[in-house]
């Protein structure tokens, strides 16, 4: 019994490690797109498609990678999705040009499709609570987005290629790590077989619809502030991955200690309104700021309330799904990340013909809908039966 709990504890954080990793080929890219912008003449919509190209492609397959993980299992879709990722990260770091490292960063999004649709449900899996699993997860996500972008600021500076190429690397001892060191869990609990059927219900669930919509218009705020601000910061790389470490330090605290602390005492619908608040207001302040030092400040700040609600969302969204958490997490993702995907493009495409400013005020917007949207259901009051079995 010991020998198998040792075996669960040390699966359990290598989970963790995979997961800080792969989310590290997030922010790596954040550093260095002005250099890349440079270095092959591509202007800020342009450049903007390594973010959406990678973010749509993985929304798109969240969906199919849920579904064939309740087939095959959550280890055997990590493993391949981080085969994929290692390849196309080699692949991005021997483009040529825009197309085709865009063209790569698709690929590249397609592996973390099946890696991210099933870290978390396995991470579950292997861990005594949800809310700590959640917790856990969450706080490896924001050490990999603060960590990549320092990497990227420190390599990129040499070369842009370099970034993506210690990514790969990275993400190939992942690989090696889940391979040999993770067995798959047994399942604590039995949900609904998952299907095809089941998840046009989960479609048409209206608790399930609302938190997902209010997240995808959260997902586009938080990817302007991640992939749009540092084209309009104008700074070197290596101080972009600075700004963004401490971005991503404060998104870690947020969802793995200040999130854990809040649901101790409130339930996510009850904080979600107010974290979401806050993070409209940051982002209106930095439609308005004009000042350097402000809006670094601000970006720093606003990495609290974006891990907060990457938490609080998550949490919130397997309490209301009645169906198998790899098909909820699939589905959500994609949700989620379509405004994720969006954000990066239509951002570059405003700043280049409108304003640099403009796309917080788009956000800030979008993020009001959230919060009125996570308002109002959480004043009415549930009917009986309305909601599917807790996330245990």
């Amino acid at each position: 019994m010991d020998q198998g709990i040792k075996k669960q504890t040390r699966a359990r954080y290598v989970t963790v490690f995979a997961t800080f990793l792969a989310f590290m080929g997030i922010g790596v890219v954040d550093p260095i797109l002005p250099i890349i912008a440079e270095k092959i003449g591509a202007n800020p919509a342009q450049i903007e498609l390594l973010f959406t190209a990678y973010i749509l492609t993985m929304a798109i397959m969240m969906i199919p990678s849920g579904l064939a993980a309740t087939r095959f299992g959550d280890k055997k879709m990590m493993v391949a999705g981080l085969a994929v990722v290692t390849v196309f990260a080699f692949l991005c770091g021997a483009s040529g040009g825009i197309t085709e490292l865009a063209l790569f960063r698709a690929g590249w999004g397609f592996g973390n499709s099946m890696f991210f649709a099933t870290a978390m449900t396995l991470l579950i899996a292997l861990t005594p609570s949800a809310n700590t699993a959640v917790g856990m997860y969450e706080a490896a996500i924001g050490l990999g987005m603060a960590g990549g972008p320092l990497v990227g600021g420190l390599l990129g500076g040499i070369s842009w290629r370099l970034p993506f190429i210690a990514t790969g690397c990275f993400v190939l001892i992942a690989f090696l790590l889940v391979l040999f060191m993770i067995q798959e869990p047994e399942k604590k609990s039995v949900r609904k077989a998952a299907g095809f059927k089941e998840l046009l219900h989960l479609a048409t669930h209206k608790p399930f619809l609302r938190v997902a919509g209010s997240s995808m218009f959260y997902y586009y705020g938080f990817f302007v502030v991640l992939a749009y601000s540092p084209l309009m910061l104008h700074m070197s790389a290596i101080q972009l991955g600075l700004v963004f470490f401490g971005w991503g330090l404060m998104l870690a605290y947020g969802s793995a200690k200040l999130a854990h602390n809040l649901e101790e005492r409130f339930k996510p619908s009850q904080i979600i309104p107010w974290s979401l608040g806050a993070f409209c207001l940051i982002l209106l302040l930095l439609f308005l700021v004009h000042t350097l030092w402000l809006q670094i400040l601000l970006i720093i700040v606003i990495g609290l309330f974006c891990g907060l609600n990457n938490a609080l969302f998550t949490s919130h969204v397997m309490e209301v799904s009645p169906f198998e958490r790899s098909v909820t997490s699939g589905a959500y993702n994609f949700v989620r990340w379509l405004g994720a995907a969006i954000a990066p493009v239509l951002s570059g495409y405003i700043a280049h013909h409108l304003s640099a400013q403009l796309p917080f005020a788009v956000a800030a917007g979008l993020a009001l809908i959230a919060v009125i949207a996570m308002s109002v259901w959480r004043s009415r009051p549930a009917k009986a039966g309305a909601t599917g079995p807790q996330a245990g």
